[in-house]
Protein backbone atom coordinates (compact mmCIF):
# COMPACT_ATOMS: atom_id res chain seq x y z
CA UNK A 1 0.00 0.00 0.00
CA UNK A 2 1.21 3.49 -0.84
CA UNK A 3 0.22 6.11 1.72
CA UNK A 4 0.58 9.80 0.95
CA UNK A 5 0.55 11.98 4.05
CA UNK A 6 -0.09 15.69 3.56
CA UNK A 7 1.04 18.00 6.34
CA UNK A 8 0.34 21.61 7.23
CA UNK A 9 2.61 24.06 9.08
CA UNK A 10 5.64 23.31 11.31
CA UNK A 11 3.60 22.97 14.50
CA UNK A 12 1.41 20.34 12.82
CA UNK A 13 4.08 18.03 11.40
CA UNK A 14 4.75 16.11 14.67
CA UNK A 15 1.12 14.97 14.82
CA UNK A 16 1.36 12.84 11.67
CA UNK A 17 4.79 11.30 12.33
CA UNK A 18 3.65 8.37 14.56
CA UNK A 19 1.02 7.11 12.09
CA UNK A 20 3.38 7.62 9.15
CA UNK A 21 5.98 5.48 10.89
CA UNK A 22 3.38 2.88 11.85
CA UNK A 23 2.52 2.56 8.16
CA UNK A 24 6.19 2.27 7.27
CA UNK A 25 6.83 -0.40 9.92
CA UNK A 26 3.86 -2.36 8.58
CA UNK A 27 5.72 -2.58 5.28
CA UNK A 28 3.89 0.14 3.37
CA UNK A 29 5.44 2.85 1.22
CA UNK A 30 5.12 6.31 2.74
CA UNK A 31 5.66 9.82 1.43
CA UNK A 32 5.03 13.00 3.39
CA UNK A 33 4.11 16.05 1.30
CA UNK A 34 4.76 19.37 3.04
CA UNK A 35 5.60 22.97 2.36
CA UNK A 36 9.37 23.56 1.92
CA UNK A 37 9.71 25.00 5.45
CA UNK A 38 8.53 21.66 6.87
CA UNK A 39 10.91 19.38 4.97
CA UNK A 40 13.58 19.32 7.68
CA UNK A 41 11.27 18.12 10.50
CA UNK A 42 10.05 15.30 8.26
CA UNK A 43 13.51 14.13 7.21
CA UNK A 44 14.80 14.41 10.80
CA UNK A 45 12.07 11.91 11.67
CA UNK A 46 13.56 9.48 9.14
CA UNK A 47 10.73 9.81 6.62
CA UNK A 48 10.74 10.80 2.95
CA UNK A 49 9.53 14.37 2.41
CA UNK A 50 8.01 15.69 -0.80
CA UNK A 51 8.29 19.50 -0.96
CA UNK A 52 5.21 21.06 -2.56
CA UNK A 53 4.30 24.63 -3.38
CA UNK A 54 6.18 27.88 -3.38
CA UNK A 55 7.05 28.79 0.20
CA UNK A 56 6.82 32.53 -0.42
CA UNK A 57 3.29 32.22 -1.82
CA UNK A 58 2.10 29.81 0.89
CA UNK A 59 3.77 31.83 3.62
CA UNK A 60 2.17 35.06 2.47
CA UNK A 61 -1.29 33.52 2.71
CA UNK A 62 -0.55 31.78 6.02
CA UNK A 63 0.63 35.09 7.50
CA UNK A 64 -2.71 36.80 6.99
CA UNK A 65 -3.93 38.18 10.30
CA UNK A 66 -7.43 37.08 11.28
CA UNK A 67 -7.84 38.71 14.66
CA UNK A 68 -6.95 35.69 16.79
CA UNK A 69 -6.60 37.78 19.90
CA UNK A 70 -8.19 36.79 23.21
CA UNK A 71 -11.94 36.91 23.53
CA UNK A 72 -12.91 35.26 20.23
CA UNK A 73 -14.80 32.42 21.91
CA UNK A 74 -18.54 32.08 22.25
CA UNK A 75 -19.90 32.67 25.71
CA UNK A 76 -19.77 29.54 27.86
CA UNK A 77 -23.56 29.57 28.11
CA UNK A 78 -23.78 29.06 24.33
CA UNK A 79 -21.14 26.40 23.86
CA UNK A 80 -17.94 25.97 25.83
CA UNK A 81 -14.65 26.54 24.02
CA UNK A 82 -16.02 27.20 20.54
CA UNK A 83 -14.51 29.80 18.23
CA UNK A 84 -17.00 32.41 17.10
CA UNK A 85 -18.67 31.78 13.73
CA UNK A 86 -17.03 34.64 11.85
CA UNK A 87 -13.56 33.62 12.99
CA UNK A 88 -14.16 29.95 12.18
CA UNK A 89 -15.32 30.93 8.69
CA UNK A 90 -12.25 33.10 8.14
CA UNK A 91 -9.93 30.32 9.31
CA UNK A 92 -11.43 27.77 6.91
CA UNK A 93 -11.17 30.22 4.01
CA UNK A 94 -7.53 30.84 4.95
CA UNK A 95 -6.84 27.08 4.94
CA UNK A 96 -8.40 26.83 1.49
CA UNK A 97 -6.28 29.75 0.26
CA UNK A 98 -3.10 28.08 1.53
CA UNK A 99 -4.15 24.85 -0.19
CA UNK A 100 -4.56 26.74 -3.45
CA UNK A 101 -0.81 27.49 -3.43
CA UNK A 102 0.06 23.79 -2.99
CA UNK A 103 -2.34 21.80 -5.15
CA UNK A 104 -0.51 22.04 -8.49
CA UNK A 105 2.64 20.38 -7.14
CA UNK A 106 0.73 17.97 -4.92
CA UNK A 107 -1.63 16.75 -7.65
CA UNK A 108 1.30 16.36 -10.08
CA UNK A 109 3.08 14.18 -7.53
CA UNK A 110 -0.03 12.15 -6.72
CA UNK A 111 -0.63 11.46 -10.41
CA UNK A 112 2.97 10.32 -10.75
CA UNK A 113 3.29 8.26 -7.55
CA UNK A 114 -0.29 6.92 -7.51
CA UNK A 115 -0.98 6.55 -3.76
CA UNK A 116 -3.65 4.12 -2.60
CA UNK A 117 -4.86 6.51 0.10
CA UNK A 118 -4.23 10.08 1.25
CA UNK A 119 -4.00 10.97 4.94
CA UNK A 120 -4.15 14.73 5.29
CA UNK A 121 -3.88 17.15 8.15
CA UNK A 122 -7.40 18.48 8.55
CA UNK A 123 -6.02 21.98 7.89
CA UNK A 124 -4.41 20.77 4.64
CA UNK A 125 -7.26 20.84 2.13
CA UNK A 126 -4.77 20.17 -0.67
CA UNK A 127 -4.79 16.53 0.44
CA UNK A 128 -8.49 16.25 -0.38
CA UNK A 129 -7.80 17.58 -3.88
CA UNK A 130 -4.94 15.14 -4.49
CA UNK A 131 -7.11 12.21 -3.37
CA UNK A 132 -9.93 13.30 -5.67
CA UNK A 133 -7.54 13.76 -8.61
CA UNK A 134 -6.36 10.13 -8.40
CA UNK A 135 -9.71 8.78 -7.13
CA UNK A 136 -8.55 7.28 -3.83
CA UNK A 137 -9.95 7.62 -0.28
CA UNK A 138 -8.98 10.62 1.84
CA UNK A 139 -8.76 10.41 5.63
CA UNK A 140 -8.25 13.48 7.81
CA UNK A 141 -5.83 13.64 10.74
CA UNK A 142 -6.47 16.32 13.37
CA UNK A 143 -3.85 18.18 15.36
CA UNK A 144 -5.76 17.77 18.57
CA UNK A 145 -8.43 20.40 17.86
CA UNK A 146 -11.75 20.06 16.08
CA UNK A 147 -10.96 22.33 13.18
CA UNK A 148 -10.31 21.70 9.52
CA UNK A 149 -11.67 21.75 5.99
CA UNK A 150 -14.47 19.31 5.23
CA UNK A 151 -17.77 19.21 3.33
CA UNK A 152 -20.35 16.86 4.80
CA UNK A 153 -23.15 17.56 2.31
CA UNK A 154 -23.98 19.43 -0.90
CA UNK A 155 -25.57 22.13 1.24
CA UNK A 156 -22.14 22.85 2.77
CA UNK A 157 -20.30 23.09 -0.57
CA UNK A 158 -18.62 26.50 -0.60
CA UNK A 159 -17.45 28.04 -3.91
CA UNK A 160 -13.82 28.43 -2.83
CA UNK A 161 -13.69 24.73 -1.89
CA UNK A 162 -15.22 23.62 -5.19
CA UNK A 163 -12.73 25.75 -7.15
CA UNK A 164 -9.81 23.83 -5.61
CA UNK A 165 -10.96 20.74 -7.49
CA UNK A 166 -12.28 22.26 -10.71
CA UNK A 167 -9.01 23.05 -12.41
CA UNK A 168 -7.95 19.41 -12.09
CA UNK A 169 -11.19 18.08 -13.53
CA UNK A 170 -12.01 16.41 -10.22
CA UNK A 171 -15.29 16.32 -8.34
CA UNK A 172 -15.17 18.00 -4.91
CA UNK A 173 -14.99 15.57 -2.01
CA UNK A 174 -18.48 15.81 -0.53
CA UNK A 175 -20.02 13.43 1.96
CA UNK A 176 -19.36 11.97 5.40
CA UNK A 177 -15.73 12.48 6.38
CA UNK A 178 -13.62 10.62 8.90
CA UNK A 179 -10.88 12.19 10.98
CA UNK A 180 -8.20 10.29 12.90
CA UNK A 181 -8.18 12.06 16.25
CA UNK A 182 -5.51 11.71 18.97
CA UNK A 183 -7.35 13.96 21.42
CA UNK A 184 -9.00 11.93 24.19
CA UNK A 185 -12.81 12.22 24.17
CA UNK A 186 -12.73 13.80 27.64
CA UNK A 187 -11.06 16.88 26.13
CA UNK A 188 -12.86 16.92 22.79
CA UNK A 189 -15.76 19.28 22.08
CA UNK A 190 -18.70 18.02 20.02
CA UNK A 191 -18.18 18.03 16.25
CA UNK A 192 -20.07 16.72 13.25
CA UNK A 193 -17.26 14.73 11.67
CA UNK A 194 -16.95 11.03 12.50
CA UNK A 195 -13.78 10.20 14.47
CA UNK A 196 -11.39 7.29 14.38
CA UNK A 197 -9.71 7.52 17.78
CA UNK A 198 -5.96 7.02 17.97
CA UNK A 199 -3.73 7.17 21.03
CA UNK A 200 -1.63 10.31 21.18
CA UNK A 201 2.04 9.43 20.79
CA UNK A 202 4.16 12.56 21.24
CA UNK A 203 6.95 13.12 18.75
CA UNK A 204 9.51 15.88 19.20
CA UNK A 205 12.70 14.37 17.82
CA UNK A 206 15.74 12.68 19.36
CA UNK A 207 17.71 13.66 22.45
CA UNK A 208 20.56 12.54 24.67
CA UNK A 209 19.41 12.18 28.27
CA UNK A 210 21.43 14.58 30.48
CA UNK A 211 22.91 13.45 33.78
CA UNK A 212 20.37 15.35 35.88
CA UNK A 213 17.54 13.30 34.34
CA UNK A 214 19.27 9.98 35.03
CA UNK A 215 18.99 9.96 38.80
CA UNK A 216 16.89 11.32 41.67
CA UNK A 217 17.12 15.09 42.05
CA UNK A 218 18.86 15.97 45.33
CA UNK A 219 16.57 18.88 46.24
CA UNK A 220 13.43 16.75 46.60
CA UNK A 221 11.33 19.77 45.60
CA UNK A 222 8.55 19.59 42.99
CA UNK A 223 9.78 20.22 39.46
CA UNK A 224 7.65 22.54 37.33
CA UNK A 225 8.23 22.94 33.61
CA UNK A 226 7.59 26.29 31.91
CA UNK A 227 7.36 26.48 28.12
CA UNK A 228 5.91 28.63 25.38
CA UNK A 229 6.06 25.75 22.91
CA UNK A 230 8.57 24.99 20.18
CA UNK A 231 7.07 27.14 17.42
CA UNK A 232 5.94 30.22 19.33
CA UNK A 233 7.29 33.00 21.51
CA UNK A 234 4.01 33.14 23.38
CA UNK A 235 5.43 33.40 26.92
CA UNK A 236 8.63 35.33 26.24
CA UNK A 237 7.27 38.58 27.68
CA UNK A 238 6.05 37.07 30.94
CA UNK A 239 8.44 34.16 31.45
CA UNK A 240 10.67 35.89 34.01
CA UNK A 241 7.83 36.79 36.34
CA UNK A 242 6.35 33.30 35.96
CA UNK A 243 9.69 31.84 37.04
CA UNK A 244 9.91 34.19 40.03
CA UNK A 245 6.42 33.18 41.14
CA UNK A 246 7.40 29.51 41.03
CA UNK A 247 10.66 29.95 42.91
CA UNK A 248 8.71 31.69 45.68
CA UNK A 249 6.83 28.39 46.14
CA UNK A 250 10.04 26.48 46.88
CA UNK A 251 9.90 24.52 43.63
CA UNK A 252 12.55 23.72 41.06
CA UNK A 253 11.92 25.08 37.57
CA UNK A 254 12.97 23.90 34.13
CA UNK A 255 12.55 26.12 31.08
CA UNK A 256 11.97 24.35 27.77
CA UNK A 257 12.99 26.81 25.05
CA UNK A 258 13.95 27.18 21.41
CA UNK A 259 17.51 28.11 20.35
CA UNK A 260 16.34 31.67 19.71
CA UNK A 261 14.88 31.93 23.20
CA UNK A 262 18.00 30.42 24.74
CA UNK A 263 20.19 33.03 23.03
CA UNK A 264 18.20 35.80 24.68
CA UNK A 265 18.27 34.30 28.18
CA UNK A 266 20.68 35.70 30.72
CA UNK A 267 21.96 34.18 33.93
CA UNK A 268 19.46 31.79 35.49
CA UNK A 269 18.57 31.96 39.19
CA UNK A 270 19.42 29.05 41.48
CA UNK A 271 16.84 26.32 41.16
CA UNK A 272 16.22 26.99 37.45
CA UNK A 273 17.50 24.90 34.57
CA UNK A 274 17.05 25.44 30.87
CA UNK A 275 16.84 22.85 28.09
CA UNK A 276 17.05 23.82 24.44
CA UNK A 277 15.19 21.96 21.68
CA UNK A 278 14.61 19.07 24.06
CA UNK A 279 11.67 16.67 23.59
CA UNK A 280 8.94 17.83 25.95
CA UNK A 281 7.67 14.27 26.23
CA UNK A 282 10.97 13.14 27.77
CA UNK A 283 11.20 16.15 30.05
CA UNK A 284 7.66 15.97 31.45
CA UNK A 285 8.22 12.37 32.56
CA UNK A 286 10.29 13.94 35.37
CA UNK A 287 8.02 16.89 36.22
CA UNK A 288 5.14 17.51 38.62
CA UNK A 289 3.26 20.21 36.70
CA UNK A 290 3.39 22.19 33.48
CA UNK A 291 2.95 25.93 32.95
CA UNK A 292 2.46 26.79 29.28
CA UNK A 293 0.89 29.04 26.70
CA UNK A 294 -2.15 26.90 25.94
CA UNK A 295 -0.67 24.98 23.02
CA UNK A 296 -2.49 21.76 22.20
CA UNK A 297 0.73 19.80 21.71
CA UNK A 298 2.20 20.89 25.05
CA UNK A 299 -1.13 20.25 26.75
CA UNK A 300 -1.62 16.76 25.38
CA UNK A 301 1.94 15.77 26.28
CA UNK A 302 1.08 16.78 29.85
CA UNK A 303 -2.00 14.56 29.60
CA UNK A 304 0.09 11.55 28.55
CA UNK A 305 2.03 11.96 31.81
CA UNK A 306 -0.98 12.70 34.00
CA UNK A 307 0.32 16.17 34.85
CA UNK A 308 -1.88 19.06 35.97
CA UNK A 309 -1.32 22.20 33.92
CA UNK A 310 -1.60 25.96 34.27
CA UNK A 311 -2.39 27.67 30.98
CA UNK A 312 -1.60 31.30 30.18
CA UNK A 313 -3.30 31.78 26.79
CA UNK A 314 -2.60 34.75 24.53
CA UNK A 315 -4.92 34.08 21.58
CA UNK A 316 -8.23 32.45 20.73
CA UNK A 317 -6.80 29.02 19.89
CA UNK A 318 -4.95 28.92 23.20
CA UNK A 319 -8.08 30.07 25.01
CA UNK A 320 -9.97 27.27 23.26
CA UNK A 321 -7.63 24.62 24.63
CA UNK A 322 -7.47 26.30 28.03
CA UNK A 323 -11.25 26.19 28.28
CA UNK A 324 -11.28 22.47 27.50
CA UNK A 325 -8.56 21.66 30.05
CA UNK A 326 -10.24 23.74 32.73
CA UNK A 327 -13.62 22.11 32.04
CA UNK A 328 -12.03 18.66 32.35
CA UNK A 329 -10.68 19.48 35.82
CA UNK A 330 -7.11 18.64 34.76
CA UNK A 331 -5.83 22.19 35.07
CA UNK A 332 -6.60 25.86 35.37
CA UNK A 333 -5.99 29.01 33.37
CA UNK A 334 -5.14 32.66 33.93
CA UNK A 335 -4.63 35.62 31.62
CA UNK A 336 -1.07 35.59 30.25
CA UNK A 337 -0.28 38.84 32.05
CA UNK A 338 -1.54 37.63 35.43
CA UNK A 339 0.39 38.93 38.43
CA UNK A 340 3.09 36.82 40.07
CA UNK A 341 0.98 36.19 43.12
CA UNK A 342 -1.88 34.79 41.04
CA UNK A 343 0.45 32.53 39.08
CA UNK A 344 2.09 31.25 42.24
CA UNK A 345 -1.25 30.59 43.93
CA UNK A 346 -2.53 28.71 40.88
CA UNK A 347 0.54 26.46 40.69
CA UNK A 348 0.42 25.85 44.45
CA UNK A 349 -3.18 24.76 43.98
CA UNK A 350 -2.17 22.39 41.16
CA UNK A 351 0.52 20.80 43.30
CA UNK A 352 -1.54 20.39 46.46
CA UNK A 353 -5.17 19.84 45.48
CA UNK A 354 -5.60 16.11 44.70
CA UNK A 355 -8.45 16.61 42.22
CA UNK A 356 -6.17 18.11 39.57
CA UNK A 357 -3.86 15.11 39.60
CA UNK A 358 -6.81 12.71 39.74
CA UNK A 359 -8.48 14.26 36.68
CA UNK A 360 -5.15 14.39 34.86
CA UNK A 361 -4.58 10.72 35.57
CA UNK A 362 -8.11 9.92 34.39
CA UNK A 363 -7.40 11.60 31.05
CA UNK A 364 -4.13 9.72 30.86
CA UNK A 365 -5.98 6.43 31.37
CA UNK A 366 -8.50 7.42 28.70
CA UNK A 367 -5.63 8.14 26.31
CA UNK A 368 -3.98 4.81 27.07
CA UNK A 369 -7.19 2.97 26.16
CA UNK A 370 -7.33 4.50 22.69
CA UNK A 371 -6.17 2.39 19.71
CA UNK A 372 -2.47 2.64 18.94
CA UNK A 373 -1.16 3.96 15.60
CA UNK A 374 -0.44 0.44 14.35
CA UNK A 375 -4.13 -0.41 14.83
CA UNK A 376 -5.06 2.57 12.67
CA UNK A 377 -2.89 1.15 9.88
CA UNK A 378 -5.40 -1.69 9.62
CA UNK A 379 -8.17 0.89 9.34
CA UNK A 380 -6.37 2.57 6.43
CA UNK A 381 -5.89 -0.81 4.77
CA UNK A 382 -9.63 -1.47 5.06
CA UNK A 383 -10.39 1.92 3.53
CA UNK A 384 -8.20 1.06 0.56
CA UNK A 385 -9.81 -2.36 0.10
CA UNK A 386 -13.29 -0.85 0.26
CA UNK A 387 -12.41 2.22 -1.79
CA UNK A 388 -14.16 4.44 0.78
CA UNK A 389 -13.76 5.60 4.37
CA UNK A 390 -17.02 4.45 6.00
CA UNK A 391 -15.45 1.21 7.20
CA UNK A 392 -15.35 0.29 10.91
CA UNK A 393 -12.74 2.02 13.03
CA UNK A 394 -10.58 -0.10 15.37
CA UNK A 395 -12.89 0.68 18.29
CA UNK A 396 -15.98 -0.16 16.28
CA UNK A 397 -14.42 -3.43 15.15
CA UNK A 398 -13.60 -4.25 18.76
CA UNK A 399 -17.24 -3.83 19.76
CA UNK A 400 -18.44 -6.33 17.20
Amino acid sequence: MRVLFVGHGPAHVPWIIPLAWACRLAGHEVRVAVRPQCVAPVTRAGLVAVPVGDEAAAGAVAARQLGLGPGRLKAASESAAVLDADLSEALVEKMIAVADTLTDDLVDFARFWRPDIVVHDTAAAAGLVAAAAVKVPAVGHTWGVSLGVHCESEAELRPSYARLFERFGADPVVGPSVWIDPCPPGLRPPHGVRRANMRYVPFAGPAALPDWLRSERPSGRPLVCVTGGVTTSALDEVRDHVVRSLLALDTDVVLAVTPEQAAGTGRLPDGVRMVESFPLDVLLAHCDALVHHGGVGSGLIAVTHGLPQLLLPRNAFQEHWSDLVRASGAGTALPADAEEGAVGAAVQDLLTRPSYRERSEALRAETDRMPTPDQLVGFLEECVRAGRTDVPTPEETGRR
